[in-house]
């Protein structure tokens, strides 16, 4: 009788779990690969990147700042990776008349990657978000009926505006009426952190605060802190302004940056993320990276899950990073259970050259690579 009992509780939790809609699944998270003969060397210098003269044949003075140029067709395959991840993943979050941040990830600039040594295509698409992936992110929220697209950054090392577009976020501006926006000078608000980690509150600008729908739009990369960087950590560095925080943002704690990660995340809350590697970043990220040809693209509503997604596909173990164990602990997110759809993490897994000089017990209490 006992176990009679036992089955129908069994089946009686079967059918209030279907009748909810509700799963026993993680998160779900999208891989989508690309066509290596479109994306790969889809990426151009011009060659007055390297002769530092903006030059223009007809004589004309437009165009003065340097500009990435990619493919015209690779721009379109990208939407149509961008569209494919987004429709496997699910949970897009945006709706007619809300207003949309997506954060871009626009750090460095030219001069500092050519005075490194990286002075390749393939170093400099691996070192900020690819424009292209944006312009497809803005043509979504737009299509879903969004009456304002704020793209935004506040470098820590470069000029935000100029370095936007360098990397092509004028793609969305011409594409679907985006706005960039240097997040640095704007008004901001300080914001209690609900878990304090790090410190008790942080400076958050107010476009990010007010907006309905916050969109990380990242690049994956190693990072010499945090082991791997992507949509965490690019609204929790990119977000709080030079204005408080100095140049390149020392006064955040980046001696637990694992938790400075966890706190501004949680206080910004973001609602989608896609993570970017046509080209990822292996060696001395996050500023001085060899780009890699990936040829990928991951998406999905939970930023954990979508982080170690990213972190796994580069051949590493990510529950290693600190700052994956940290949002997962204070509930911004996932690793567990996660159901990864489009491609598996085997079919695109590169091993991405290591941080050189990274042990344990480093700021972002990486226990190895």
């Amino acid at each position: 009788m006992k176990r009679w009992r036992v089955v129908i509780i069994c089946l009686v939790g079967l059918l209030v779990l279907a009748w909810t809609g509700t799963t026993l699944a993680g998160p779900r998270v999208s891989i989508v690969q690309g066509d290596e003969k479109i994306l790969k060397g889809s990426v151009i210098l011009p060659e007055r990147f390297i002769s530092f003269l903006p030059k223009k044949p007809e004589g004309g003075r437009t165009g003065l700042y340097w500009t990435l140029e990619y493919t015209p067709e690779s721009i379109a395959h990208v939407e149509k990776m961008v569209r494919q991840a987004v429709k496997l993943a699910g949970g897009w979050p945006v709706k007619k008349g809300d207003t949309v941040f997506i954060k871009f990830n626009a750090n460095n600039d030219q001069w500092y990657l050519l005075s490194t040594g990286h002075n390749t295509a393939e170093d400099f698409a691996c070192t900020n978000t690819d424009g292209r992936i944006a312009r497809a992110v803005a043509l979504l929220c737009k299509e879903s009926g969004a009456k304002r697209i704020i793209i935004g950054e506040a470098a820590g090392i470069a000029n935000t505006l100029q370095q936007m577009k360098v990397w092509g976020a004028e793609l969305a501006v011409d594409a679907a009426g985006a706005e960039l926006v240097d997040v640095d000078r704007v008004p901001y608000r300080w914001v209690k952190a609900p878990h304090a980690l790090a410190a008790k509150e942080y400076a958050i600008p107010e476009v990010v605060l007010d907006a309905d729908v916050v969109i990380s739009v990242a690049q994956m990369k190693t990072h010499g802190f945090a082991g791997t960087t992507g949509v965490l950590k690019n609204i929790a560095i990119g977000v709080p302004p030079n204005q408080v925080y100095g140049a390149p943002k020392v006064g955040l704690r980046h001696d637990v940056l694992h938790k400075t990660i966890a706190d501004v995340c949680e206080i910004v809350g973001q609602d989608y993320n896609i993570l970017g590697a046509i080209y990822g970043g292996e060696g001395a990220g996050p500023t001085m990276c060899n780009g890699i040809y990936h040829g990928i693209i991951i998406a999905g509503t939970d930023p954990v899950a979508v982080d170690y997604v990213g972190s796994a596909t580069m051949g590493t173990a990510p529950e290693r990073f600190g700052y994956l164990r940290v949002a997962q602990e204070i509930g911004l997110g996932t690793y567990k259970d996660i159901e990864v759809v489009g491609k598996n993490i085997a079919d695109v897994l590169i091993e991405y050259k290591p941080l050189p000089g990274h042990g344990p017990g480093a700021f972002g209490e990486v226990w190895g690579w």
